[in-house]
């Protein structure tokens, strides 16, 4: 046998890729790698190895340093290179190692099989590119006519989303025209005409021009049904259809409005599969967004140079620093922003934006805000944020804890006393005074006072109870402290409310605009009322000055009140088994938003990277967080419902403004897509809410062929286990629009089906390793059954050739 080294360099490498041996060590090498960035690795964080919560799971490939997807972990060099090499190994050694003849045919056909399947896996991998896109069902337009040059002309046409709570205007000045969706029926059944009985998509607008107010309704497919209802007087009936109340069905003949399709003509790319992040900008007014890809950016750990950019947990792992800089400088010739190369500084991959109160200047304005916890002996505990300065936030639980700013030294001793009433009655000598303790609004049960002394009859004519009490109310350039008491008097139960300055005290027994600013009416004046205003009848106050800094705790919880200082951080035991801690106190308080990093336990596992943010500068700019958007739309009355759109307005060094959203890579369909309608079919009793009465999701999909001016092709089919191709894209149903009966303060509710998400991508190669897995099969099954045939033939023939061999022998000798 020759040495090695004495083979010359060809003849090693051959032999060493015909070996069987380094074939299995690739393999193995193989199995370990795909092992790790699937399932990641296992490691033990104790020295317990034998209880479960001894170990930790960790991906490797999420690591620092590497932040790779799946997808690029498969796709990475190591991977390609180890698919390479076994692909040699196994040409190699079948050619040097397997002769081909008939009984290895099967062998050579798994291994054509397996190098064609790498070679077509090679294809899809490397050409693979798969996205979403979201596709609404229709939209509106509207045109204002008559108004423009000769009365004729039509003054302006704007188009929005057919979407519960979309809104426009249209026109400018006295004749502008406010426009909004306020329903959405998807299946509205028509009640006349020769399709009677048939159901259509049906979009109710509200049209506010001037002094005309009326909602117009537009139908799917049957535009000579629009119609307008107006809003009438009649109480029984307050809207009428116009073709009932004016003979026709249209009120408004200079509003026009149809309904049609909203094409979409763009797929965003899937940071799961590769990171395709990308900051879009623009021209403030302007409707067309220009990409810039953002190369490098991470996707599964934070990123921050400074952490007082960010909120963070208090119990969470301090977040360590890691500053980014990455360049994105414009790729589009038309970007209105060539000359400017943004950076990205920092990332976030799971942050929503927070207010919190921070500290401001030195020379800021005084806001003193105190955080306070209250812990009962139970470890019940109770979180308040108190603003001084603010009248309906100084105060929480009914005002039993209340935050007070100090002017002046002398204004501290109220808070020490409980606020009082006095009361006189000068025709009858009585004057008393009584500290309040209980008042109605909180117990209702609070029983009235019968003043002694005033009676008639042998009955007290006067009495009283306090209602509730009001300290440090703004009134005009000042604050006024009041009480309202319900009293009693011969002349009848009324309301009165006593303030703190007499002369603005007056009864109420009902609503008298007439007097709103006038004097002050006392039905009884027999009857003096005075108040003493006191600490508000809170349990705790926190007094603030008018030392700047300087915090005094006044608790009223026991048999008198009690007074002691208090610095931040410092917890402080109360009576009946209650502490308070001062977590925070900030004498120049202002609200800042900043991006809160939730700690990793706590984060929605099918968020992906919805609550991402990036920090982005511009030269000589200051940096500021841009929120993830999953989809860029030109204007808000574009955008779809539960959907974020949140551009940013940066102003530039030189005074420009630019608008700024943070999105995904998107490239463009090869047609236009639009959704003729969407189709929700349910399990028997219908869709009631939940998932699991809904047996399938199908959009029916219309192409658009031969640019915009194509014709729209026939309703296709797409659901959510039958994919559709169309013109080298795949689609399929990824997402929906569920309804949404309790939506959000401020948002109308939703019947839903307004649009779809489509999942889109390419397969290119699968045919290819489709064939590579049919030669292998094919190999497998002439290995398995053809071959041992052929083995038996052979062995059958050297047996017969033995045989005839023996009897050749023993012939001649017989002779």
């Amino acid at each position: 046998m020759v040495p090695w080294w004495r083979r010359g360099a060809v003849g090693w490498t051959l032999d060493l890729f015909s070996s069987v041996k380094f074939g299995i060590w690739l393999l193995v090498a193989l199995f370990i790698y795909s092992s790790v960035g699937s399932a990641g690795i296992v490691y033990p964080e104790s020295a317990n190895i034998f209880s479960a919560d001894g170990w930790a799971h960790d991906q490797i490939r999420q690591w620092r340093g590497l932040e790779m997807t799946e997808f690029e972990w498969f796709h990475w060099w190591p991977f390609d290179l180890m698919m390479i090499l076994i692909a040699l190994n196994i040409t190699v050694t079948t050619i040097r190692r397997i002769p081909f003849k008939p009984v290895n045919y099967g062998v050579w056909m798994i291994h054509t099989g397996i190098l064609v399947l790498i070679v077509g896996s090679f294809v899809y991998f490397g050409t693979k590119v798969e996205g979403d896109t979201p596709v609404a069902r229709r939209k509106v337009v509207a045109t204002l006519a008559g108004v423009g040059i000769d009365g004729a002309a039509p003054s302006a046409t704007v188009e929005f989303i057919a979407a519960p709570g979309a809104r426009a205007v249209l026109g400018e000045g006295d004749n502008a025209a406010m426009l909004e969706v306020t329903s959405i029926d998807p299946s509205w059944e028509l009640l006349t005409g020769e399709d009677k009985g048939k159901r259509t998509y049906s979009v109710t607008v509200a049209v506010t021009r001037g002094d005309k107010r009326y909602l117009r309704q537009l139908l799917v497919g049957y535009p000579q049904l629009t119609e307008d209802l107006i809003f009438t007087k009649d109480e029984k009936q307050p809207v009428k259809r116009a073709i009932k109340e004016i003979g026709k069905p249209i009120f408004d003949d200079a509003m026009a409005m149809r309904l049609e399709y909203e094409p979409q003509s763009w797929f965003y790319l899937r940071n799961e599969l590769v990171k395709s992040w990308a900051l879009y900008v623009r021209q403030p007014g302007t409707s067309t967004w220009f990409e810039r890809p953002i190369e490098g950016l991470p996707l599964y750990n934070d990123y921050v140079g400074d952490r007082d950019l960010v909120y963070h947990s208090e119990t969470a792992d301090e977040v360590p620093l890691s500053p980014l800089d990455i360049a994105v400088p414009a790729v589009d010739p038309k970007d209105p922003f060539a000359d400017v190369a943004f950076r990205v500084n920092g990332y976030l991959r799971y942050a929503p934006s927070r207010s919190q109160f921070s500290e401001g200047p030195p020379n800021g304005a005084l806001n003193p805000v105190a955080l306070v916890t209250v812990m009962s002996d139970r470890d019940q505990r109770a979180r308040y944020t108190l603003i001084a300065r603010d009248s309906e936030r100084a105060a929480a639980d009914g005002g039993l804890i209340r935050l007070v700013d100090l002017a002046r030294e002398e204004e501290f001793a109220r808070y020490m006393r409980q606020p009082a009433i006095v009361i006189r009655i000068p025709e009858k000598g009585i004057e008393i005074r009584e500290e309040i303790r209980n008042v109605a609004a909180i117990d209702p049960e609070t029983p009235f006072v019968e003043i002694k002394g005033s009676e008639i009859d042998g009955k007290p004519a006067y009495a009283y109870r306090v209602m509730s009490v009001q300290d440090g109310v703004p009134l005009g350039n000042g604050k006024v402290s009041v009480a309202t008491l319900e009293v009693r008097t011969p002349k009848g139960l009324f309301r009165r409310w006593v303030f703190d300055d007499a002369s603005l005290t007056r009864d109420v027994v009902q609503a008298d605009a007439s007097d709103a600013h006038g004097a002050a009416k006392l039905q009884d004046d027999a009857m003096q009322t005075f108040y003493e205003p006191g600490n508000g009848l809170a349990l705790v106050v926190l007094a603030h000055g008018p030392e700047e800094g300087r915090v005094r705790l006044v608790s009223a919880i026991g048999n008198s009140p009690s007074a002691i200082e208090i610095k931040k951080g410092e917890e402080v035991a109360l009576a009946g088994g209650l502490k308070l801690q001062l977590r925070d106190f900030l004498v120049r308080a202002f609200l800042d938003e900043r991006p809160f990093i939730v700690p990793r336990e706590q984060r929605e596992r099918d968020a992906m990277e919805m609550f991402s943010q990036v920090l982005v500068s511009a030269p000589n700019s200051k940096a500021s967080w841009i929120p993830f958007n999953r989809w860029v739309f030109d204007g808000p009355e574009r955008v779809l419902r539960r959907t974020p759109f949140e551009p940013r307005l940066v102003r530039l060094s030189d005074g420009r403004e630019v608008e700024v959203l943070f999105s995904r890579q998107r490239l463009p369909l090869e047609t236009d897509v639009s959704l003729e309608q969407f189709v929700l079919t349910s399990h028997v009793g219908g869709f009631t809410g939940a998932m699991g009465t809904i047996r399938d999701y199908t959009s029916e999909l219309r192409f658009r062929d031969g640019g915009t001016q194509g014709a729209w092709s026939a309703p296709v089919r797409v659901s959510v286990n039958d994919p559709v191709e169309h013109d080298g894209l795949w689609y399929f149903q990824a997402q929906w629009d569920p309804p949404d009966d309790t939506p959000p303060d401020g948002q109308r509710a939703s019947a839903g089906l307004n649009y779809t998400v489509l999942g889109v991508g390419n397969r290119n190669g699968v045919y290819t390793q489709l064939l590579g897995c049919v030669i292998a099969v094919a190999g497998m099954l002439y290995a398995f059954y053809v071959k041992p045939v052929i083995k038996r033939r052979k062995q059958a023939e050297v047996l017969a050739g033995l045989a005839q061999s023996q009897r050749g022998k023993k012939g001649p000798s017989n002779a």
